[in-house]
């Protein structure tokens, strides 16, 4: 017996290398199980994302629906009728934008692809010119690669590409179509056993830990749902403040569909950092029908005021919505894209905010102790 405690962390050793020696020689299989598990519990991670925003609104609407009443019908409706304006609010503004959008997006396409042999046409006379004013600009490579035979050539490559990645798109949207589907469904369960659901995780917790240590999860909790939920809110208000002004400063300077153009800027700003640029694409592609040149006053505009909105609208609002000095969300955008790229992006700032308040409150209950001594 005294032997076999002596040989004991060896055996343990050896074990463990046997367990990690066999996990190497199936690294592809535990790698393809843990993409399986994600992969099932994807619906279930969008749901969760779908139900924490969606209940800031629920919130608010809860605080305006009847909010004395604590007992009787009132209080039973209030939560779904609440869920339901919820919905009807984004579906509505959603609904509203893309109404005034999608078809003249759709219109300025389908008149940029009837003209493209035109402009091609163009394009090639315009360099045929250039070459001759300018000889030193004359390149018979670059002249060969914009030949037409070159652009058939080209655009058959691009064509076959491009077939396998449109289906692989395709694939790609069904499949994140009913992963967003499922998780709706599992949102609205979320929301409706809301307070059931965390007092279930509070006696989970009860059960396996201490007093202590459970109101330290409860607090960081509480702590963590405010300060992202805050943020939620102050992106909404940076999004409405960039949308505004860009539909002042295009109608300053006469720019066709100025409004729906800050709609959409204002809709897809609710995207942190990357949605701008999208909104920017949308717009430029209407008004490159309308005017080439608008469009690119607009681009210029829009340049323009995307570094003011960044570098000084959104740290004021954002780090004031979320409890964070300016410096440190400015801190937290660079820092989070630096290690985890639009992701960290994403929730940069929040995180980082809720560190700061942690950290910020244990400092003041240190200080106050020692103060007391």
């Amino acid at each position: 017996m005294k032997r076999f405690k002596y040989y004991k962390p060896l055996i343990g050793a050896i074990i463990l290398a046997g367990v990690m020696i066999m996990m190497a020689l199936h690294i592809s299989d535990i790698a393809n199980a843990i993409d399986a598990i994600i992969t099932a519990f994807v619906p279930l991670i969008v749901g969760a994302c779908i139900a924490f925003v969606l209940d800031i609104l629920v919130v608010r609407y809860e605080r305006w629906l009847w909010p004395k009443s604590k007992t009787g019908w009132k209080d039973k409706i209030r939560r779904p009728l609440s869920l339901i304006l919820s919905f009807v609010t984004i579906s509505a503004i959603v609904y509203f934008i893309a109404r005034m959008a999608i078809p003249q997006l759709i219109h300025s396409m389908s008149i940029i692809v009837a003209s493209s042999p035109q402009l091609y046409t163009d394009f090639q006379t315009w360099m045929q010119h250039f070459t001759e004013t300018i000889p030193m600009a004359s390149n018979q490579t670059l002249m060969d690669t914009l030949s037409g035979e070159s652009v058939v050539k080209y655009t058959r490559e691009w064509g076959t590409k491009g077939g396998t990645y449109l289906v692989n798109a395709m694939g790609t949207a069904l499949s994140w179509t009913l992963n967003i589907g499922l998780g709706l469904i599992f949102a609205i369960y979320m929301l409706l056993d809301k307070e059931r659901l965390m007092m279930q995780g509070k006696r989970i917790l009860r059960a396996y830990a201490s007093d202590e240590w459970v109101n330290r999860v409860s607090y960081v909790t509480r702590v963590a749902v405010q300060t992202f939920s805050n943020f939620f809110v102050g992106q909404f208000i940076d999004a409405l403040i960039l949308g505004i002004m860009v539909g002042i400063s295009l109608w300053a300077f006469n720019i066709e569909y100025a409004t729906t153009i800050a709609c959409v800027i204002g809709l897809t700003a609710l995207i942190p950092l990357l949605g701008i640029y999208v909104g920017g694409v949308i717009g430029a592609v209407i008004l490159l029908t309308v005017s080439p040149m608008d469009a690119l006053i607009y681009v210029i505009i829009l340049e323009v005021l995307h570094q003011i909105e960044s570098n000084f609208i959104y740290p004021r609002i954002v780090g004031n919505s979320v409890g964070l000095p300016g410096l440190w969300v400015f801190a937290a955008v660079i820092v989070g894209g630096s290690l985890m790229g639009v992701t960290g992006m994403l929730i940069g700032v929040p995180l980082v905010a809720t560190c700061y308040k942690l950290l910020m409150t244990d400092v003041n209950d240190r200080l106050a102790s020692n103060e007391g001594l």
